[in-house]
């Protein structure tokens, strides 16, 4: 027979969460500060044991959730209704306890291994990431030292129509020699719908290919390549033939600007120097650590006493045997 389970969600409970926001709200502070354990929001019974629930229970269950679910529950509505999921909880909870999980050797198995690994994390936090140290110095003579591994790419942008016409490909080139400016013709080629899927497909500013590299993309390097080989300024004589995953596109373009490659300065790349620099320092700690700790436990090793495997010829012979 299923055990009586009896629960009050008690009517005081709006009387008194008024009460706690109304006064929180109000200019005038009371004499003393609440006892919020005082405060009961819900009262149950299991197997005839009383228990309660109290308004510091209620938040501190919420001070115990992240952050951004913490800012769910301010309203007293909210916290009314977090108040139903922290019931059903502990319910669950007596519940597991009854059917005798709590003595479970898997799950006990379990929580002594999460207990372990909790245990060893909070000693790394203490021997490894709290004795980690390092100043702006060392992030400076890192940089010096790797000044190469800090060096931005050359890049190029260009003015670019991709079309999957040739036909009207050679239309548009025709009529850009003719006085038509490409920028413009980008755009009209934009709001008709016929620049095909490419460089310079730009729904905000059509044609600009923006910023790249020679590595952008291995699919375009035809493309790629004939820019960084262009001058400022220049633009292609007759349609630009290429193809691209088993597709011919016919481009016609014009390289607007080119940054050469540069040194990238220590605030640029500071970030990425800490991080760096902060990850060596753990792994030296670590090395040093574990170190320490096999010296204090007199380590030795035996790895001659494990056995080799049987060959697959032994192993045959074992099993026909057998």
């Amino acid at each position: 027979m299923k055990k009586a389970i009896t629960i009050f969600l008690l009517v005081a409970v709006t009387c008194l969460l008024t009460w706690k926001f109304v006064q929180s709200d109000s200019h005038e502070q009371p004499a003393a500060a609440m006892d919020e354990s005082q405060v009961i929001l819900a009262e149950y019974k299991w197997n005839g044991e009383s228990h309660q629930i109290s308004l510091a229970d209620l938040n501190a269950a919420i001070a115990e959730l992240p952050v951004y679910r913490q800012q769910n529950y301010e309203a007293r509505a909210d916290k009314a209704e977090y108040l139903e999921e922290l019931i059903d909880e502990r319910l669950k909870l007596l519940r597991a306890t009854d059917d005798g999980f709590d003595k479970s050797l898997e799950h006990l198995k379990k929580l002594e291994d999460y207990t372990h690994q909790l245990m060893v994390e909070k000693l790394t936090e203490a021997e490894v990431d709290a004795k980690v140290v390092y100043t702006d110095e060392d992030l400076m003579a890192h940089y010096q030292a790797n000044l190469s591994e800090y060096i931005e790419d050359a890049k190029v942008r260009a003015t670019c129509i991709t079309l999957d016409d040739e036909d009207l490909a050679n239309e548009t080139l025709d009529a850009i020699k003719a006085g038509k400016d490409i920028v413009e013709m980008a755009k009209e080629l934009s709001e008709a719908g016929k620049l095909a899927n490419g460089p310079g497909i730009n729904q905000d500013d059509p044609g600009n290919t923006g910023f790249f590299t020679k590595s952008v993309s291995p699919r375009w390097l035809e493309f790629v390549e004939t820019v960084f080989d262009q001058e400022v300024g220049e633009m292609t004589d007759a349609v630009f033939e290429t193809d691209v995953n088993d597709e011919t596109f016919y481009l016609i373009f014009r390289k607007e600007e080119h940054q050469p490659e540069r040194q990238q300065e220590f605030d640029e790349v500071k970030d990425d120097i800490q991080r760096t620099v902060e990850r060596t320092k753990k792994r030296e700690r670590i090395n040093e650590w574990v170190t320490e700790i096999t010296e204090k436990g007199k380590l030795k090793t035996y790895p001659e006493n494990i056995p080799e495997p049987p060959k697959p010829e032994e192993a045959e012979t074992e099993e026909s045997e057998q």
